[in-house]
């Protein structure tokens, strides 16, 4: 053995053969046992809740994603501002909100249009009037259109750049100036920025904004330890999606993912919980694809 191989062993705390031979069958045995699903996912307790004292908002988080996101940050003892958009959705924004108590963590509402400044500011405010900060953001507020260039009307191209372009820059602007330090921003964007697509040019264009504020964003507000980073889905199971598609095109789309299916809310919670934990602090301007295998880049 050398004298390397042998140091290296001794600061492990192997004294021998026999010492690394044992570590190496308890680590193949330890790896070949892997915990089930229930475990990965299961609600942490209530002393391992890594987000416990930290404030998160989710904007569009009624349903879908949004409501998703808000109860895994509520699972990992975050209190949650809970946005939405249209004021004939409160109830099930209320919901949301319940199923956030529901964990033992506090939740707020807060109802308006994000392309208006003076929303996105209040946003912020109920979040410090409540829980006197403010530590992850995001930005999954976002509209859709799928329409030949064509045919775009110019209400359907202000309504995406609204919310999905305005909308997302002025968040973005105002977690920068009011974020706690050691923050976390996690833009929504879509995969479709990896690929083109028929009809979605009105859709994608207007999300583009968010791999560059993210980028941007990252080096920015890096040397306050804040990290900004983009998650982009491929097609999800869910009513925001199906509202564009007939049946058979939302076929078609499944069968692009290397497992035939669209992927569904289960499939993208977990990269955006982990963005917003203490330990992905070294991960910031990346744009993640997940969808499937659907594309990549």
């Amino acid at each position: 053995m050398s004298s390397n191989r042998r140091n290296f062993l001794t600061a492990l705390g192997a004294t021998g053969a026999v010492s690394a031979l044992a570590a190496s069958k308890a680590m193949a045995q330890s790896s070949s046992q892997a915990a089930p699903a229930e475990a990965i996912f299961a609600t942490p307790s209530a002393e391992s809740r890594a987000l416990t004292g930290k404030v998160a908002i989710v904007t569009g988080a009624r349903a879908n994603l949004g409501r998703a996101f808000a109860q895994a940050f509520a699972r990992q003892g975050a209190d949650v501002v809970v946005h939405y958009h249209r004021a004939e959705t409160i109830g099930e924004a209320e919901e949301t909100a319940r199923l956030v108590r529901e964990q033992g963590v506090r939740a707020a509402l807060v109802q308006g249009d994000l392309g208006q400044a003076a929303n996105v500011k209040k946003m912020f405010d109920v979040a410090f009037n409540e829980f006197g900060q403010a530590d992850i953001l995001v930005n999954n507020a976002g509209a859709i259109v799928k329409k030949a260039i064509a045919d775009v009307t110019d209400e359907d191209l202000e309504a995406m750049i609204n919310i999905n372009t305005r909308g997302s820059f002025l968040c973005t602007r105002e977690a920068a100036r009011r974020l706690s330090d050691n923050g976390r921003i996690i833009n929504i964007a879509t995969s479709l920025l990896a690929g083109a697509a028929p009809n979605y040019a009105a859709y994608a264009g207007s999300k583009a904004i968010m791999e560059e504020i993210t980028r941007m964003g990252a080096k920015e507000l890096g040397g306050r330890g804040i990290t900004v980073n983009a998650v982009a889905p491929g097609p999800v199971d869910t009513p925001f999606f199906h509202s564009m598609e007939t049946p058979q095109t939302a076929e078609f789309a499944a069968g692009l993912a290397v497992a035939g299916r669209l992927g569904v809310v289960s499939d993208i919670v977990p990269i955006v919980e982990f963005l917003a934990l203490p330990s992905a602090q070294w991960i910031t301007g990346q744009t993640i694809w997940i969808n499937g295998g659907y594309l990549t880049r």
